[in-house]
């Protein structure tokens, strides 16, 4: 990511979800917006500190400490050994574990909330606002002393779906997110999220809660490689589908799709269809079936495949297949977009908003219009297809112009 926006407050950033997530494998979408705010806020002059919770107490970090914490979630400095805490923390994994205990070493103030409170008191001083993108570190505790101290609180809330489709969640998730809704609707100076489509739900919930935080948006900017296309002929079309395996994804659709195409279809006519995610929750039946078609010639999970790998996938395939029954902004879809790559979707409010008319848009329960919808890109030659969607090509959000909102939103707090 590169950006030239600038920065006109210090800020405090929470990185929280950038701890947690240590050795769980490839960046998924929360995570990218965290890692993107925190290489904006590094590449900007203002103060900058960072906030995390770790086992058993809170780090802060000054700016020499982010940059450190970075280069180890790039890869750029590998982590350091777990110290005692992390070692008897037996709950602690491995890797995170690692993670919490280089925060340690790198922080200049750790300990209790009630510990930090001259060290809040003096960035309040500064101006600073406390910046949180995670949906992690969201607490009562936390987010009172932060506002006790005069800190700002500014919040990103990426989407309300845990509240809008609570039986696509796992189980006990959705009172502890409506909770988090409730501190950010109450404690919040500012909320920003990531389109008009969930700021529209995120006000009209304020609003339902009675609270009066403003809510503005600001689209997450999409950075691509320069991919060189792969002008063979290819020996097969190819079909992509990118996310967790987890209900809302609905890789069941895709599943169900291929079984039928090996019915229909000669072999010589049959596409492949290659599944990008981690295995999530609630998806033992998907699983199942994954693991009996690891010997099927035309399905291939791929559970950590990292960017160098997925781009020149991605950019030289027939299509890109999101099946989602909701999504918060869907990233993969517009990183498609960007790469000039078709995309077939469910004609959900999201996709309209930032596709406009790119996509082919299918009914998520037309399972015979998404079929033919496959065998016919499977059956149009590629350089055909991209050259439809260049006519069609959406505007590709930037980071520049995502940061040049925030900077704007947060600056008028003062």
């Amino acid at each position: 990511m590169a950006t030239t926006t600038a920065r006109s407050f210090p800020v405090l950033l929470d990185i929280t979800r950038l701890t947690s997530r240590v050795g769980r494998g490839p960046h998924t979408g929360i995570d990218r917006v965290e890692l993107a705010y925190l290489k904006w806020c590094l590449s900007t002059k203002p103060d900058l500190w960072a906030l995390a919770k770790v086992a058993g107490s809170y780090v802060l970090l000054d700016r020499a400490g982010v940059q450190a914490f970075l280069d180890r979630v790039t890869g750029a400095t590998p982590w350091g050994g777990r110290d005692l805490r992390a070692v008897v923390g037996l709950k602690t994994p491995s890797p995170r574990g690692a993670a919490e205990s280089d925060l340690r070493r790198l922080a200049k103030h750790q300990g209790a909330l009630s510990d930090l409170t001259a060290s809040f008191k003096t960035l309040a001083a500064a101006d600073a606002v406390y910046l949180n993108t995670g949906h992690s570190n969201i607490s009562e505790s936390l987010f009172e002393a932060l506002k006790g101290a005069g800190l700002k609180v500014v919040t990103f809330l990426h989407d309300l779906i845990p509240l809008e489709f609570p039986d696509l969640q796992r189980k006990g998730s959705v009172p502890k997110f409506d909770q988090k809704v409730a501190i950010i609707a109450r404690q919040s100076n500012l909320v920003i999220t990531n389109s008009k489509v969930s700021a529209d739900a995120i006000k009209a919930e304020v609003n339902r809660r009675s609270e009066r935080v403003p809510v503005t948006h600001a689209h997450l900017g999409i950075d691509v490689p320069d991919i060189e296309l792969d002008r063979r002929i290819q020996v097969r079309p190819y079909f992509l589908t990118i996310g967790t395996i987890e209900p809302r994804k609905n890789q069941t659709l895709l599943l169900d799709i291929w079984e039928e195409l090996e019915q229909d279809l000669l072999e010589s006519e049959m596409p492949e269809l290659h599944i990008i995610g981690q295995r999530g929750w609630a998806s033992e039946d998907v699983i199942t079936r994954l693991d009996n078609l690891k010997s099927n010639p035309w399905i291939h999970q791929h559970e950590n495949m990292n960017d160098a790998a997925l781009w020149p996938l991605l950019a030289n395939a027939h299509g890109l297949l999101f099946s989602s029954i909701a999504e918060g902004f869907g990233l993969p879809s517009l990183e498609a977009a960007a790469l000039g790559t078709p995309v077939i979707c469910g004609d959900l409010a999201i996709h309209l908003e930032l596709l406009g008319d790119f996509p082919v848009y299918v009914d998520l329960q037309d399972r015979y219009l998404w079929k033919k919808t496959i065998i016919e890109h499977a059956g149009t030659e590629l350089s055909s297809l991209r050259n439809a969607c260049a006519d069609l090509k959406p505007q590709i959000p930037s980071w520049d112009a995502h940061f040049a909102r925030v900077n704007h939103a947060v600056t008028g707090l003062a």
